[in-house]
């Protein structure tokens, strides 16, 4: 894993499956954010067609995510489903709190898929003056996964079976040099606009902090209660790239790319796959399999559990309202 030359090898010859039929979704409720296109659509849909009762499409635009919902209600054959459309915007920390308030107003919830994310190839901050892809794909991401884990944690206890959290992370966390780890606060060195590197670099950063962030999110929470991992879904032609329309970029997409309904197929592997043996796991080609070895190495491993620290104080400071008293401990 992690060379570019596997990576395109992989992209050119491995195609991802659906889950299996037997794969019943029957009474389980789903979150899935950044599901009103691309992989997070296509997983909505996959889910529906295993019986799924009731799909809440978590957005930061509600517009889209009424018109995802009038798609798949449209496409899907199974009519029982409830399909309820929830603003969320990881952009927005006290907005954050807000959606996780009302998740704890459902009955249960059973599955729950972090896809919302961003690709900004250009310096750009966030109305709370972080860098954008740090702001959506970290800190608001690490927010909604700390929020909605005592929720899973209740409705697997009411049903006596795990429920599941999964993050999307890349085969980009293997490319990234991921030299801000060693600067005496992480998140404040890759906010600064003289360290923003060219290209996707940025990008692949965060997605080693996702891998970074769900290992040590996996070692405070149980696997009875909470089976939790990271997908990789493959480079896709999907939204994520709409910042992006270089020529260079669709004429590689249009080699290698896979389409938005296989990786829907990867993020709904793992969101079901097995049981507790594969919490904190990192799931690439539908398959168990190593993360980068920066994140397993002693130096990622210190650089793991300073980022948890660093973020759990950042979130304590910037979202007072936030209660994150669960995760305290050392």
């Amino acid at each position: 894993m992690g060379g570019q030359l596997g990576f395109m090898y992989r992209q050119l010859t491995f195609k991802p499956k659906p889950i299996p039929s037997s794969t019943r979704l029957d009474n389980k409720v789903a979150i899935i954010t950044g599901a009103n296109a691309g992989l997070g659509l296509e997983t909505s849909r996959e889910f529906i067609s295993h019986g799924l009762a009731h799909l809440i499409i978590a957005v930061r635009d509600e517009s889209k995510g009424e018109a995802a919902r009038a798609e798949l209600l449209r496409n899907v054959s199974n009519d029982s489903c409830r399909i309820e459309v929830w603003k969320v915007d990881q952009a927005d920390l006290n907005g954050i709190v807000a959606f996780s308030e009302r998740v704890e107003t459902l009955p249960r919830l059973d599955i729950v898929i972090l896809n919302a994310g961003v690709k900004y190839l250009n310096y750009e901050k966030s109305p709370s003056n972080h860098e954008m892809n740090v702001q959506v794909n970290h800190i608001g991401t690490s927010l909604v996964s700390l929020l909605l884990i005592p929720k899973l944690q209740a409705s697997a206890r009411k049903i006596n079976a795990p429920a599941r959290l999964t993050l999307v992370g890349s085969e980009g966390q293997f490319w990234c040099s991921f030299k801000e780890h060693s600067a005496p606060n992480v998140i404040e060195r890759l906010d600064e606009q003289a360290a923003f590197p060219p290209a996707m670099e940025r990008y692949y950063t965060t997605k080693l902090m996702t891998q970074l962030w769900t290992a040590e999110l996996a070692s405070r929470v149980t696997s009875d209660e909470v089976v939790i991992t990271t997908v990789n879904p493959g480079l896709c032609a999907s939204s994520l790239h709409r910042h992006d329309s270089s020529g260079a970029l669709n004429f590689f997409l249009k080699i290698f790319a896979w389409t938005s309904e296989q990786g829907g197929h990867c993020l709904a592997h793992a969101a079901t796959h097995g049981t507790s043996y594969v919490h904190g796991a990192y799931f690439s080609e539908q398959k168990k399999t190593e993360p980068c070895s920066f994140s397993t190495s002693s130096q990622g491993i210190k650089a793991q559990k300073k980022l948890w620290n660093e973020t759990i104080d950042l979130l304590k400071k910037e979202c007072p309202r936030a209660s994150l008293t669960q995760f305290d401990k050392p």
